[in-house]
This record gives structure tokens, C-alpha cells and sequence, in this order.
């Protein structure tokens, strides 16, 4: 990953980095960071039925409420590691809003075992953020390579990035960074068994 000195994409350990999806060249940035403590071996043991999936706009305060809901809509009992999701859901949405200066959030938290946004794309909007909790996560070619990647699609065979569990990627989009926006993909999974918990927070300026 290039992640050096005027490179559109940044990584680093420590979560300043997403403030950097500011600078006028930067159009990822990833914040590499370990799972929070006993959260994956739980989500792996969760049945697919049992993770939390649904939308909601809210105001980043809100955010745990409505998380907290979804949860109990998939009869997620509650327990120390259900609190951890929902807390580090929340402190992202928070980072999100103030990076972003939206008022409100969107969140989309989806338990996927398809193909999904499998084709190559850019995101047409101006900041968004995302996380895979469980299973593979969103995977992007070398940037010299984006274009071969739109053209060829399924066909493509080149090199990938792929975020991985738990580290956050925030993506400058289509409306900010135009043509310089990295393009990606969702992992695809049909018949693999494999089930994601994907996380994608959008800004919301309306509840339109």
C-alpha cells in the first residue's frame, strides 16, 4: 500500500490518520488497527441470523440507541461484547462526523453472505467510511490499475488491497475528489459459507 509523503493513500496505526482524507491529494485513508479486545472470536461464533443488519440516520450521539436496536431486533442478547460492537460503532460514527462536519450520520450495518457491490466502482458521494467486523473486507487495485480493473470487471486478475478485519478505511468520494477517487469492490463471496458484518457510515445532511 502506498503510503508515503503526497500519496493518495495513507495508512498508520493510530487513528489521526483518518483526519488526513482532508489534504486536497489524499483519497484513502487507513487506520490499521488491532480488534477490539474479545470481539472477533464472538462475532465469529455468532449464527449469520444473529448479527445486527439495518439502516438508520442519526445524530452521532443517537448512534448507540439505535445500534442497541438493531441488536435487539436479531435477538443479540446483551453481554460485554455486544456493548464493545456498539461502543466502537459509535466512537467511529462520532470521528466520522467531526471529520466530516455532518450533522448527521448514516449508518449501514449489514451481515452480507453474497456478492454485493462486487463490481469494481467509485463511491458517489463525499466521505465514507468502512469496516468490515467479520469476514473479508472492501478490496481496491493499485491505482495504476483502476482503470483495467472498470473495464475488466470479473475478468480482472491483478493485483489487490484488501482492508483488513477491523482496520477502518475512509474513502474521499466521487463528489469530493472526483476522478482521483480510489476505486474498489466488495469482496465477493457467493458460495464460499462465508457470512460479513460490514460497516458503511455515509454523511447525512437531511433525512431525506
Amino acid at each position: 500500500m502506498n503510503s508515503g509523503s503526497g500519496s493518495a493513500i495513507v495508512e498508520a496505526g493510530e487513528g489521526a490518520v483518518l483526519d488526513r482524507i482532508v489534504d486536497q491529494d489524499v483519497t484513502l485513508a487507513v487506520w490499521a488497527r488491532p480488534a477490539p479486545s474479545g470481539l472477533a472470536a464472538w462475532l465469529d461464533a455468532l449464527p449469520p441470523e444473529k448479527l445486527p443488519d439495518g439502516r438508520f440516520i442519526a445524530t452521532p450521539d443517537e448512534v448507540p440507541a439505535r445500534l442497541a436496536a438493531l441488536c435487539d431486533h436479531a435477538a443479540l442478547g446483551d453481554c460485554p461484547a455486544r456493548a464493545c460492537l456498539i461502543d466502537d460503532v459509535a466512537g467511529l460514527a462520532t470521528r466520522f462526523g467531526r471529520i466530516s462536519g455532518a450533522p448527521r450520520v448514516d449508518v449501514r450495518i449489514e451481515a452480507l453472505d453474497h456478492d454485493g457491490c462486487w463490481r469494481f466502482h467509485r463511491d458517489y458521494v463525499g466521505l465514507r467510511l468502512n469496516a468490515t467486523y467479520r469476514g473479508p473486507g472492501t478490496q481496491w487495485p493499485p491505482l495504476e490499475q483502476a482503470a483495467r480493473a472498470l473495464r475488466a470487471q470479473r475478468r480482472y486478475r491483478g493485483a489487490l488491497d484488501e482492508l483488513p478485519r477491523f482496520a477502518v478505511g475512509l474513502f474521499k468520494g466521487v463528489q469530493r475528489a472526483k476522478a482521483a477517487s480510489v476505486v474498489h469492490r466488495s469482496p465477493p463471496l457467493a458460495g464460499s459459507g462465508v457470512t460479513r458484518l460490514f460497516l458503511c457510515i455515509n454523511e447525512a445532511f437531511s433525512d431525506d
